[in-house]
């Protein structure tokens, strides 16, 4: 496989697109570029790895990708959807050499509606692999020798840009459920080294928001080409959800009337009103309110996004990772005469089932993701046995309470049986567990010294007991109540 000639594609190459990515990324599968236009709005171009030209509907490469759906990325090592030849050699846009890309062209008018939109298929060449941190660096005044001639072309423009979109998606409603991730630091020789928030610069909003333009560009060029598309739809809340959410925003001091919190524009005044809270409130709320939401999936009928608060929404950024992603660009290539790599008939007859296939896969990733992330961070805290974490209770049950460690974002469980000898009631409305001689109250949100009592590598079990500084429980006494339920330790 080589890199196609230009023929005829749109020839990008002068035009300084840069890709934005973390230090250690060794793909990059999507390039922006934006600029001012006359009327006094903006012009912006996505550019993204154009793997449908590479990966051929009924190939043996799409085969496997197709079954694989998607990438998977572990703290220690990656599983990508594609050979590393394709994502990390010919379909990765490197600097200052020619790539074919799938490019959207979105212009944009000085409140952040799209006013114009095209899809071509282009050959550029990269001006720049950035970092999040560069980027950032070179917008707060301390640009390098890499972005420092970027200032005027790329830098100011794209953050321009970017401020435009930040404030429509504000302006529609879009929810921000951002928390820090955190993330296992791993060594050559596979120990965790430390587990660390990952960057959380305005930089990564910046590639976000070019990122979701384009994804609803490219649903409304489909619909307009009456072309299959499979969407990337996220559904409002059920109501069992909401009416949970309501209460737990009530015990924070949040007015949630019966009947409310529905719409994006009410998620987004209740998530505004959570971070006015003290910090670590504010990332339990926050987590309330994202664990109340619908699970984004694939789907070839409902086109909308609840979350993001747009009419149609599709994946078009990362086929590189993304089965989806590849899909539509295979319809785009198809329904815009954009030239070989197109859809076929075989896969356009079986798209439901194939949007139903790349859902489970994503979820199997989820799954292991999770659950290697658990285990890394378990790993660490195994080598921690004489040091105190500072934490807040993100969880009571009958038997014991939750607790997310501060700086490390991982949670642990501190059972019953290992706080003060006395019986404890477990208030399952309020979920609260009191101690019935001592008064002490442990809530959600508390705070607590803890230190690790055991932590296992390879299930990710973290049990946890009190610190002997621990200053967790409230001393204030509450009334007895015979009907709920008692535990005391072993």
């Amino acid at each position: 496989m080589t890199v196609p000639d230009l023929g005829n594609r749109e020839d990008l190459r002068n035009i300084p697109l840069v890709t934005v990515d973390g230090p250690d990324s060794r793909d990059f599968d999507d390039a922006i570029f934006a600029e001012h236009t006359a009327d006094g709005g903006m012009h912006l171009i996505v550019a993204i790895a154009d793997v449908s030209w590479y990966v051929r509907p009924g190939s043996a490469l799409d085969k496997v990708a197709y079954e694989r759906g998607n990438s998977t990325y572990l703290p220690d090592r990656a599983v990508p959807m594609l050979p590393e030849d394709l994502s990390n050699g010919l379909c990765s846009l490197k600097p200052h050499v020619d790539r074919a890309v799938m490019a959207a062209h979105l212009w944009i008018d000085k409140d952040g509606n799209l006013t114009k939109k095209k899809i071509t298929r282009g050959l550029m060449r990269s001006a720049a692999r950035l970092t999040y941190t560069q980027l950032q660096a070179a917008q707060d005044g301390k640009p390098d020798a890499t972005t420092a001639p970027l200032m005027n072309t790329v830098v100011t423009p794209l953050y321009e840009a970017y401020a435009i979109l930040k404030k429509a998606s504000q302006n529609r409603g879009a929810l921000d459920l951002a928390l820090p991730e955190y993330k296992a630091q791993v060594n050559d020789k596979g120990e965790t080294v430390t587990v660390a928030a990952s960057d959380n610069a305005e930089s990564h909003q910046v590639i976000a928001e070019f990122m979701i333009l384009a994804n609803a560009a490219i649903d409304q060029l489909l619909d307009e080409a009456h072309a299959p598309c499979v969407h990337r739809s996220h559904a409002p809340p059920p109501e069992k959800k909401l009416a949970v959410l309501r209460e737990q925003l009530k015990a924070a001091g949040i007015d949630a009337p019966e009947d409310t919190i529905k719409s994006a524009l009410d998620f987004k005044d209740v998530t505004e009103k959570a971070r006015a809270l003290p910090a670590e409130k504010a990332v339990e709320i926050i987590q309330n309110i994202a664990r109340a939401q619908s699970k984004a999936k694939y789907d070839t009928q409902e086109p909308s996004h609840f979350g993001l608060a747009l009419e149609r929404y599709a994946h078009f950024t990362s086929p590189i990772r993304r089965y989806a992603d590849l899909l539509n660009h295979r319809s785009l290539a198809e329904a815009f005469n954009l030239g070989a790599g197109g859809l076929d008939a075989a896969q356009k007859g079986r798209l439901d089932d194939m949007a139903a296939h790349i859902n489970d896969t994503e979820l199997r990733s989820v799954k292991i993701e999770r659950s290697a992330d658990d285990r890394y961070a378990a790993d660490y805290l195994s080598k921690q046995p004489s040091r105190d974490f500072k934490g807040h209770i993100t969880g009571v049950i009958g038997g014991g309470v939750f607790i997310r460690l501060d700086g490390i974002g991982c949670e642990g469980m501190l059972p019953v049986k290992f706080l003060p000898k006395e019986q404890y009631e477990f208030d399952q409305g309020k979920k609260t567990l009191t101690g019935a001689s001592s008064g002490h109250v442990f809530r959600c949100g508390d705070e607590m010294t803890v230190r690790v009592k055991t932590a296992d590598g390879l299930s990710g079990a973290i049990l946890l007991a009190p610190a002997n500084d621990n200053k967790a429980a409230s001393a204030a006494p509450q009334p007895k109540n015979r009907h709920k339920n008692k535990y005391k330790p072993h």
